[in-house]
């Protein structure tokens, strides 16, 4: 057995992101400059721990720290207080942590292959935002309402066939409307397409994506002035109720459209009317239905994130604390993604997290060993009652006549009849 299978799963993990290749990412000058004990990079990886370890303060980091003799081992520090992470995580720019997101962004892109969701469409973009609320007398900087602070993450994730993975991330003061992001979010590429949400519906950029042949999708908003152009025959069987070109805006408030829009009602798994706009001609209302569906795909990110890493309490009260514990919580995320990607595992992200949090300073092989291993369970698992044939079978023979089982102290009575 190689040594490497030998190490902790820990050290396998942080394989993506050694020391030397984060200060290469980082490339500031200076940023450790006095400090004996408590390194960026040592920092940096205590605070990867505590989101796997879903560690909810800074008391509790360091309490963990002096308990956990292997992580002492492996960073090289018997103990740190909580001030002094405090301290550190105040001092160093949030950039720097960015850097090292983005560096993995890339390595992730580079081993996804792109399978077609729909024809000649493999990549599709889900744009959206979610917003972490916080105490306004704590946080005063997070301008959010008159009540609450809060902080906005703006971000852009890539939908796969496999898997979800980040891709743009712009944070900010939850009082940022998502509109003024998505220049930031929004690049010229001709094979991919976005999906948004209404909340980034404006006008002159829906005008600009189609001069630039940006492909999109989102969700008209009630109040939209429409002037139809013509209409195609409407596919009830497939949810599509109208499929018709439009010009969106009115001449009177200088807000009309130069390009015209496809314009689709439907319906969400609720039953409740959707009306979507698209740029995308080519595709039948069917597929653009289809497609819109994939949105859900950032929802269930967002609540992955807020569920299994550390960001709804925060370990700081600084800017600067906030938004390195946020990037540090995505760095994690693909860390993660890219051992899972490495292994070839094709389970669900959330095993994966459970088996990395409880094997995190096992051997290597034990690690892969618990998340390969064959499923001993030889049952078919808990039946179904059909409840519908049995209180049938039940009632004809109680019509015949056939009921001295009911008598029957062993008997399990189906229904009991209220007279």
């Amino acid at each position: 057995m190689d040594n490497c299978s030998t190490h902790p799963t820990l050290n396998k993990l942080l394989e993506f992101l050694d020391e030397d290749t984060f200060k290469k990412i980082t490339n500031v000058h200076n940023l450790d400059k006095y400090i004996k004990k408590l390194t960026t990079y040592c920092l940096f990886q205590i605070s990867i721990v505590a989101h796997i370890r879903e560690i909810e303060s800074l008391t509790h980091v360091s309490l963990y720290l002096e308990d956990e003799k292997q992580l002492q081992e492996m960073i090289k520090l018997d103990s740190i207080s909580t001030s002094q992470l405090s301290r550190r995580l105040k001092a160093i720019p949030s950039s720097v942590f960015e850097k090292v997101f983005r560096h993995l962004l890339m390595k992730i892109h580079s081993r996804l292959k792109n399978k077609p969701i729909i024809r000649e469409i493999s990549r599709l973009h889900v744009i959206d935002s979610s917003t972490m609320t916080m105490s306004l007398s704590q946080y005063p900087w997070a301008t959010f309402r008159k009540t609450k602070a809060g902080i906005k993450l703006h971000l852009k994730v890539v939908v796969t066939k496999e898997m979800t993975i980040p891709d743009e991330v712009v944070l900010s003061p939850a009082n940022h409307s998502d509109r003024s992001k998505m220049d930031s979010l929004v690049e010229l590429d001709p094979d991919c397409l976005y999906l948004f949400d209404r909340g980034y519906m404006d006008y002159k950029q829906l005008d600009h994506y189609c001069f630039k042949d940006i492909r999109f999708i989102t969700r008209l908003k009630k109040n939209a002035k429409i002037e139809y152009l013509n209409e195609q025959v409407p596919d009830p069987e497939n949810l599509i109720f109208q499929d018709a070109e439009v010009y969106l805006g009115g001449e009177q408030t200088g807000t009309k459209m130069m390009h015209t829009v496809r314009l689709i009602k439907t319906k969400d798994r609720e039953g409740n009317e959707v009306i979507l706009i698209t740029s995308c001609f080519d595709l039948t209302a069917k597929e653009i239905g289809d497609l819109y569906r994939y949105r859900w795909k950032i929802e269930t990110f967002f609540k992955w994130m807020k569920q299994h890493l550390n960001i709804t309490s925060f370990y700081g009260k600084s800017p600067n604390a906030v938004y390195n514990q946020i990037w540090i919580a995505l760095i994690t995320y693909c860390l993660e993604v890219l051992l899972k990607l490495s292994l070839n595992d094709d389970g669900s992200l959330l095993t994966f997290k459970r088996r990395l949090e409880t094997l995190l300073y096992q051997p290597f092989h034990t690690f892969v060993k618990a998340l390969f291993k064959e499923k001993t369970r030889t049952s078919i698992g808990r039946r179904k009652q059909n409840w519908e044939v049995e209180y049938r079978m039940l009632e004809q023979q109680v019509l015949r006549g056939e009921v001295d089982f009911l008598d029957e102290p062993t008997g399990e009575p189906l229904f009991v009849h209220f007279s």
